[in-house]
């Protein structure tokens, strides 16, 4: 070992030193060292090393072109190979280079085998034509008495041969014999007695020696040669062949191939051996058997017992019979019982994504999940496959997981069975993306399974999933989803990035102020056909189940017949005008400008559509979709319209809380529409007169002024103080980016904050501290109801909770407080971090207790809070997946049932529990709902749960459904950045955001809808 590095080293000083002024030094030091290191080897009885790879050689040999192709110096590099040689002690002699070019080389000896089987496989075939040939005459030096019984041992020792085939029997014969005898030799180890007792070598001398013999023997070439015996040389020589194209990864096989050639050749070769063997013994007996004769025979006495029209009548053929059948049970079941062993590996490993699957003109994706679910890929089908563009693209499951026996079930369905291949294997692994053929892909979905109590290890696993996919394929587009909103920062290399965390926390803030905005949002991320409902007997059912069928597309404004003629008018104008003549709304637009594309939500009357601007809508469908535009939109206002008529027969079943005492005698803030029906005649809207269009009055030109206010902060009431008793917050506020941020990758939003952070005292809402001596919430004296958020532990994603409700453009003495309840173990305190954060926006305070503990909760001030927030980090997962949700729903029914007029909004982790939320078993609507819900989803719905009562008014949802905005961004990817700014996350300049007006309606009808939707298009 000691000379082994010391031989290395020198290796290395020599390459280094190659240059003109110390090649020659290197040398001879180099020389020097090598005869010092022969004699010290010599002492010590050690033998030289001998290394028969070429790998120092073939540097030496780079060296001297780099040589030659800089200086011109062959000479040196002629001696850098011969001390590279001398060095590493490589043998050139013939035996070696032979070595090298049949056994050795890759390339090389793949030709020589396949030369074999061919040499092999040709002399099967000439013993054939021999056969065919034969008329059983037997040579003239043979004497033979005739019998009429008996065996005729002649015909066995003598056939007739022509002289050609003989020819060419030597020839093949001479070629194998050749061959054979220099393998051996190549191979030999120094024990003769295991060369003459090898198989192959055996059958060789037994096939191919008697035609040298016969060349000098001219009688002997009429003896009769078992040359078919070659067929099970060939057999060996194919399984060699095989083992060297795995090697050298030339053809990627997989083993069950291989053992499914195996098998076929072993039974060729049995068959084979049958037909020429029976054929050749039966020439000695009364009854002649041809080739054909033969095959037919071994072939039915294979499969069957034999059907007696074709017998041997020789003892020689019927003791080859029983051999073969006994050497066919001893061989046929062991390959079968491997290629099973095979078959099963491969079924549990999946298959390989290749040709086979898809046509010259489809593409494929890659899904890669590292925990396969039956519900996350059912979903991620129906939703990929929802959009036509995807008809034509495979799908690759590639996961480390193995099949289940519902998801195995799921993918034998004929609807995905011809588009959904299973791959199994990491991500981690170049091989298995190579069998998912992740290069040539057209996106990769890197998904995280949603039942997981470890969301940070799962990021982390997602994260080097991401890498991985990036090394391997850096122009493949990723599409990631993560939980945790600090994992953001690792994965910005990714097209879409959908956090969790992120949109389930402001969707719940939004649901404090705009309610159910998160059924909304969920209707909208779920690809439908508006059919939903539609068998029911309920009109409200059939009104929100045929708008489930709404989607948001996008359209360039020159390109469109719907917005065409709106080019040059207020962005008001277009959105009314539009939703009354076609029944879709206008809601966004991405303006033409290369320092402002950014997209917009409802930007308002002043903003003016320009060409090239692209516009973003909600239709029952997009505008590409109607061949025929005349027909399709007459379609298309007939269905708007079908949900108005449904509106006008009566009032709608929705359950709508009631006013309360308080809020009669409270004076409203904000009106939004003058009360009376004849105030509604007279409130009109200046307008000045637009262009016809097809025979149409436009209901309104540019819009100018309204009676009808519906700022949502005014500066005259900032200024007024008469909601604060003492110093008004307003002095202590400001409008600013948050000083601190809970994770890196935030987005920049304006919010309120304090101009000076609050004491961390301060924060705690039950201690006494030098501030304050209230320990409970009613002491505190709040001007607007709290909204109490119940957590188990402190997470980077409640700062979106906390923004949306903090957002700038929030009315500053409308602020509610908060107050958040924090499940943590005995004697915990939140971190430092966390109240740092907390103590940059007003009034948040937290409170460490149970929220079902009642003491708590009163506390905390439920009796006087508009909203109590449910909150789960995560689930437990030790009984049953689907009994994860247990804890929270049993916790949300004890709040319900001793505050009923409490809005109680939730997050669940399976959507079929939403039936579970505020159940009464004693109520029959509940139960008739169940039964509906049962057949809508026998009818294929998506949705059977869209008409539960706590989902239809934004009290429950699930944050696995928000996986179907990371599927539908291949085909939209403009659908996260609307839902971003939908819900608050991001704010961009000019853009609106949610708001919603209290206003009690018992009729809904459409000329109400259009009375709302005019006043919405008016000025601020």
């Amino acid at each position: 070992m000691f000379f082994f590095v010391l031989q290395k080293c020198s290796a290395f000083h020599l390459l280094m030193f190659h240059n003109t002024q110390t090649s020659r030094v290197a040398l001879h030091v180099h020389n020097a060292y090598n005869h010092v290191c022969k004699i010290l080897v010599d002492e010590l009885g050690l033998k030289w090393t001998n290394n028969e790879d070429n790998e120092i050689d073939e540097d030496a040999k780079i060296i001297c072109k780099e040589r030659m192709h800089t200086e011109g110096e062959p000479q040196h590099c002629h001696v850098v190979q011969e001390i590279a040689r001398q060095q590493y002690g490589v043998d050139t002699s013939l035996k070696s280079r032979l070595q090298q070019y049949f056994i050795e080389n890759q390339k090389s000896s793949l030709r020589i085998r396949l030369f074999n089987i061919f040499i092999k496989l040709l002399s099967c075939f000439l013993y054939c034509v021999r056969v065919i040939n034969d008329t059983r005459k037997l040579p003239d030096h043979v004497q033979i008495s005739p019998k009429e019984e008996g065996i005729q041992y002649e015909y066995l020792l003598w056939v007739e041969t022509s002289d050609t085939i003989w020819l060419l029997q030597t020839i093949v014969a001479f070629i194998s014999i050749g061959e054979t005898i220099l393998i051996f030799y190549l191979s030999y180890r120094g024990n003769i007695l295991r060369l003459l007792i090898n198989i192959h070598f055996l059958l060789e001398m037994i096939t191919s020696f008697p035609f040298l013999v016969q060349i000098f023997y001219t009688e002997l070439r009429q003896m009769y040669v078992p040359v078919f015996l070659n067929c099970w040389l060939a057999k060996g020589a194919l399984q060699a062949m095989m083992h060297d194209l795995n090697r050298a990864s030339f053809m990627n096989h997989s083993a069950l191939f291989r053992q499914v050639l195996l098998l076929f050749s072993v039974l060729v070769c049995l068959i084979f051996t049958g037909m020429c063997s029976i054929e050749h013994l039966q020439r000695a007996g009364q009854r002649q058997f041809g080739l054909f004769n033969s095959l037919y025979f071994v072939m039915v006495t294979f499969s069957t017992v034999g059907y007696g029209d074709w017998y041997p009548d020789v003892w020689m053929s019927q003791l080859c019979v029983m051999v073969l059948i006994i050497v066919a049970l001893g061989l046929v079941p062991k390959q079968l019982d491997e290629l099973g062993q095979t078959w099963s590996e491969r079924a549990r490993s999946g298959g390989e994504y290749g040709t086979g699957w898809a046509g010259k003109d489809d593409t494929h994706v890659v899904v890669t999940i590292t925990h396969l679910e039956v519900e996350l890929i059912r979903d991620f089908l129906d939703e990929f496959y929802a959009h036509p563009e995807n008809e034509r693209t495979e799908v690759v499951l590639l996961s480390p997981s193995e099949l289940d026996d519902q998801t195995r079930m799921l993918l034998k369905v004929p609807l995905w069975h011809s588009r959904v291949c299973y791959v199994r294997g990491s991500v981690l692994k170049d091989e298995d993306l190579e069998r998912a053929k992740l290069s040539t892909a057209k996106a990769c979905f890197i998904l995280s399974a949603r039942h997981q109590q470890r969301k940070v290890t799962t990021d982390e696993h997602t994260i080097l999933r991401s890498w991985a996919v990036k090394d391997f394929a850096p122009d493949v587009k990723q599409y990631v989803q993560i939980f945790r909103p600090e994992t953001k920062m690792h994965v910005e290399h990714a097209e879409v990035v959908i956090c969790e965390d992120e949109f389930k926390y402001a969707l719940i803030a939004n649901n404090c102020i705009c309610p159910a905005i998160s059924t909304f949002i969920t209707l909208l991320l779920h690809t439908s056909r508006g059919e939903e409902g539609q068998k029911s007997t309920e009109n409200w059912m059939k009104i929100c189940g045929f708008h489930s069928g709404n989607e948001i597309y996008n359209i360039r404004i020159t390109d469109s017949k719907f917005f065409g003629e709106f080019v040059g008018k207020s962005f008001s104008y277009a959105s009314f005008n539009a939703h009354k003549t076609y029944g879709v709304g206008l809601i966004a637009v991405k303006p033409n400008d290369i320092r402002n594309n950014e997209i917009r939500l409802n930007p308002g009357r002043d903003y003016i559509l320009q060409k090239g601007d692209i516009l973003y809508y909600m239709g029952l469908t997009n505008e590409e979709s109607l061949f025929n535009f005349t027909k399709g939109l007459r379609t298309q206002r007939e269905r708007a319209n079908f949900a108005s008529s449904i509106a006008n027969i009566g009032t709608m079943a929705v359950e709508m809380p009631m006013p309360t005492e308080d809020d009669q005698k409270k004076k409203p803030k904000r009106s939004f529409l003058p009360k009376g029906k004849h105030k509604e005649e007279k409130a009109g809207l200046m307008v000045e007169e637009g262009h016809r269009r097809n025979e149409r009055k436009p209901s309104i030109a540019m819009v100018v002024q309204s009676q009808v206010d519906v700022s949502s902060s005014s500066e005259e009431d900032e200024l007024k103080c008469s909601s604060c008793t003492g110093i008004c917050i307003q002095n202590k506020l400001q409008r600013t980016y948050p000083q601190v941020r809970s994770y890196i990758g935030t987005s920049n939003t304006v919010c309120h904050t304090m101009k000076e952070k609050r004491p961390f005292c301060c924060l705690k809402l039950t201690e006494r501290c030098e501030h304050t001596n209230a320990t409970a919430a009613h002491q505190y004296n709040w001007k607007s109801k709290p909204i109490i958020v119940a957590i188990e532990r402190t997470s980077s994603g409640l700062y979106n909770l906390i923004v949306p409700l903090r957002a700038y453009y929030r009315p500053v003495h409308e602020l509610q407080p908060i107050v958040m309840v924090m499940e943590l173990e005995e004697g915990d305190q939140p971190a430092t971090t966390f109240l740092d954060l907390l103590s940059c926006f007003p009034e948040i305070y937290y409170i460490i207790g149970k929220i079902s503990n009642l003491e708590t909760l009163l506390r905390a001030g439920v009796s006087e809070a508009s909203h109590v927030i449910v909150a789960k980090d995560k689930a437990d997962l030790s009984d049953s997946a689907h009994l994860a949700d247990c804890k929270a729903i049993v916790t949300i029914q004890k709040i319900h049932r001793m505050f009923p007029r409490l809005r109680i909004i939730t997050e669940l982790t399976h959507a079929s529990n939403m039936r579970f939320v505020q159940f009464n078993t004693s109520n029959p609507y509940c139960l008739a709902q169940s039964r509906f819900e049962k057949k809508e989803r026998k009818r294929g719905s998506h949705m059977p749960f869209m008409f539960r009562l706590p989902f239809a008014n934004g009290g429950v949802f699930s944050a696995n459904m928000l996986d179907r905005l990371l599927y539908q961004s291949i085909i939209k990817p403009y659908v996260v950045d609307l839902t971003r700014l939908l819900i608050g996350i991001d704010q961009n300049p000019g853009s609106g955001y949610l708001a919603s007006v209290s206003h009690f309606i018992l009729v809904f009808n459409s000329k109400r809808q259009y009375f709302f939707f005019l006043s919405f298009c008016t000025p601020n």
